[in-house]
Parts: structure tokens; sequence; C-alpha cells
């Protein structure tokens, strides 16, 4: 019996990397770049403290690095994958792909530089596995979504595992045999619920931490010879049916090796949910082209589609930083504050700044026909600023800047990944950036000797 998960690892074990097309190598090390960016500045944030502090006393054997940590120190890649995860999620600015509502990168990439470590991988090897974990992430989660989101699951943290298992199997070598059953063992671990948007927030990262290191785990018992169940997708008691009530399985495997799913990710550029991305894109343009002022905003209007107000319309007064990355009223708010949304952003000082918060309480929020229907081809929202004097002020956004039909210049890439990265030294960030720029001509030691600051 031929299963999906046979598919793809008949695929995965054949494609090679000079089967790439140069764009699709290209959009990689751009994804790689992009998420070790936002990881060394998710290294700020208290949650990803805690997990690095318990995951450095724990030791080890001396496999592969963990970001911030000191040059001599080496831990298990299961440890690290986990840790360099949870530090690619804090900061909710990794990337992601609209048709599935999933962040894919998070935990494939670091899946794929444990992977490359413990195996002395070169740089096309952890291109190549970027690419497949990407891959059959977007396509599950197109299958399955919107029903898989409205179950209540995080995308990232329940499909992240078969990301992982394809990058790390990749890295591997495993043959297909190795491979199915490593999905199937992916597929017994994947977890995450969307309850954390109302309660936890600061644990959301544990998603697609553990899927990562859900994935080296897969991968290392299936080399093994353990046997996890191929049927896991489609089987009658698998992932499909505990976990949505509607897959369309049309596309899973249409055009694979043809149509390259990572070059329809998008990248985010403000440190919030993505739901936000298009109200705050309306509120700074409205802002710059009128030159309206902070103070002399009388209230906010938000139109947009459902997702976005079930995920973030609720609460226009967050209690932590990472609440108000899930809070359109209060982002809104504090973008026409600060006119960004920057990582710096969304932290405590920032939280109780009262004329943000009184803005906030002035923002409302409503689903709106047009947006529903256009949903998920468009991630739209319109805006309405009134001014204190009865001006009214409108925008349309009918997708976030950093989708692929809007995409970041690579000055902006470059410019994210400073900032993000800010805490290191400048010639050791520039370093940093030419190595992944240049991946193909690199080894993966030779990226990870660069996570020491």
């Amino acid at each position: 019996m031929t299963t999906l998960a046979r598919e793809f690892a008949r695929f995965f074990n054949r494609i090679r990397f000079e089967d790439l097309p140069a764009p699709v190598v290209m959009h990689a090390k751009k994804s790689i770049l992009d998420l070790i960016g936002v990881a060394i500045g998710g290294l700020e944030m208290p949650f990803p403290q805690m997990v690095v502090d318990y995951l450095v006393s724990l030791g080890g054997k001396p496999e592969a690095t963990l970001l911030g940590t000191p040059a001599d120190l080496k831990l298990p890649a299961l440890h690290t994958a986990l840790g360099n995860g949870i530090c690619g999620h804090a900061l909710d600015m990794d990337d992601g792909y609209r048709f599935g509502g999933v962040h894919p990168g998070v935990s494939t990439i670091p899946a794929a530089i444990a992977a490359g470590e413990v195996h002395r991988a070169d740089g096309k090897a952890l291109i190549l596995g970027t690419v497949l974990g990407s891959e059959i992430i977007n396509r599950l989660a197109k299958a399955m979504n919107p029903s898989h989101l409205n179950r209540g699951f995080h995308t990232t943290g329940t499909l992240g595992p078969f990301g992982a298992a394809a990058a790390a199997g990749k890295i591997y070598n495993l043959d297909e045999t190795q491979f199915a059953r490593a999905f199937g063992l992916a597929g017994l671990q994947a977890a995450g619920l969307l309850e954390i948007l109302h309660d936890g927030a600061m644990s959301k990262p544990v998603h697609p931490g553990k899927a990562a290191m859900a994935g080296i785990f897969s991968v290392e018992l299936a080399r093994r010879g353990a046997r996890g169940p191929e049927t896991i997708l489609e089987g009658k008691k698998g992932f499909f049916t505990a976990m949505a009530d509607e897959v369309d399985q049309e596309e899973l495997l249409q055009d694979l090796g043809e149509r390259y799913f990572i070059l329809e990710q998008y990248t985010k550029l403000h440190a919030a949910c993505r739901h936000v991305h298009p109200a705050i894109d309306a509120m700074l343009q409205l802002k710059k082209e009128h030159k309206i002022a902070f103070d002399a905003i009388e209230s906010v209007h938000v139109s947009t589609y459902p997702i976005a107000i079930s995920f973030c319309g609720s609460d226009p007064c967050p209690q932590t930083g990472e609440a108000a990355k899930f809070s359109l009223p209060f982002s809104i708010a504090m973008a026409a504050f600060f006119e960004d949304a920057g990582m710096d952003r969304f932290v405590e000082e920032t939280v109780q700044n009262k004329e943000i918060q009184a803005l906030a309480a002035r923002v409302t929020a409503s689903s709106e026909e047009k947006w529903e229907r256009e949903y998920p081809d468009k991630r739209g929202a319109s805006v309405e600023i009134t001014t204190k004097d009865g001006k009214k002020f409108w925008m349309d956004v009918p997708l976030p800047k950093g989708e692929p039909e809007n995409p970041p210049t690579q000055e902006e890439l470059i410019s994210k990944f400073s900032s993000n990265a800010a805490k290191m030294p400048a010639e050791a960030r520039d370093k940093l950036i030419s190595v992944i720029m240049e991946l193909e001509n690199h080894t993966v030691s030779d990226l990870t000797d660069h996570f020491h600051f």
C-alpha cells in the first residue's frame, strides 16, 4: 500500500541540492538568515532565557550549538533544536505561509542546523533540508486549514515535527523506508493548542521548539530501526481524522518537485501576530501620508477577516509584552505611538504606557464580509482614523508587506537581521550575514561558529 508518508519519503530521498532552482536556493538562505536573526533577538525575552539556562544546566553529549552560549560549549542535538526553536519564535517575527496559517522555518531550520552539526554537513545540505521541511509543512497546512486551526490546534506545533523530520532526515541520509517511518514517529509527537492566545502567551514558543526536537528524535529512532505508522496522515485514526473536520488532499502531492512552497512564504517586518500586520501597515501609512500626530487621534476602527478578530481582536489591555503581540487594539495604538512595531516595543514598559492604553481602549475591530470572502487569498484590513477635529482618514491594505506578492528587499531583510541581532558586535554580525548568504560555499559548522557572542 502506498501511503502519503511514503510518497513524501520517496521524493525526499531522491532529490538533490543540484535539483533546486536558483530562486529556491536564494529564498532558503534568506529564510535561514531571517530565522537566526529573530532567534538572536528572542534570546532577550524572559522565556527563552529560562529555557537556555535550563538546557545549559543539563549538559550532556557535546553535539551541537545553542545560540548565545560560550564558544567551548556544545549540547545534545535534541536540546539545541529545542532551545533554538524556542528562541526563534519568542519575538513572533519568524516567517510564515498564509494559506496554511503556519510558521515553517522555526521548527525546520533549528532541526536542520542541529542535524548538520552532528553529521558535519555542508551548507548545501542545510539549504536542501530547509526547503524540504517547508515543503511538507506548507502542503499539509494548506490541506488541513482552516479546519485544523478552528479546532484549536497551533499548526506550527502540530505540523512542525514533519518538517523537522524532513530536514533532519535528509541530512542524516535516510533511505525511503526510514523516511516514511520517521514521519510516522513525528506525527505521534504532534502537539500545540491555541489556548495560549488566551493565557500563557509567554510559553507559545514551546510548540515549535518541541517540534524541532521531535524531528531529531524521530530521525534518530528511525535510523535505528523504529517503525512509526506509515499511515500516520490518512489512517482511520491518523492525523487528518483526529485533528481536522475537513482536509483537502487534492493538491497535497501535486507538482511535487516543480512547485516549491518555500517561495510562497512571507517575511514578518513587525513583531506581532501576522493577523495584525495589515492593520499596522495601514496605520503607519496613514500617519505618514497625512502627518497625523498621535495625540490628534480620537478613535480607530479596523475591519478585517474573522480569524484576525478571533485571534487578536478581544483584549485592548494586555498585561504582558507577549500578550500584546496578539492584541489588535493595543498593537495598533502602539504602532501609532512609536511609528513602528519592532521587537523592542513589546515589553513591560510599553504595556504600562498610559497614552497607548488610552488609545487602545478607543480602537474597535469588526469582521467585514469583503475580507472574509477574500481570505486566505488576501489577508487584508481596512483602517479608519478619526481625529479629534472630526476628520476621517481611511485605507485598505489587502496584503501586508513581506508577502511574496509584496516582498521585502534584501536591504530590508538585512536591516531586520541587524536590528534583531543588535547585541552582536557589528563585525561578528557582518561575518554571520556573509556566511549565510554564501552558505553553499560553507559548512554548517562555519555557520554555528558565529552563534557565540
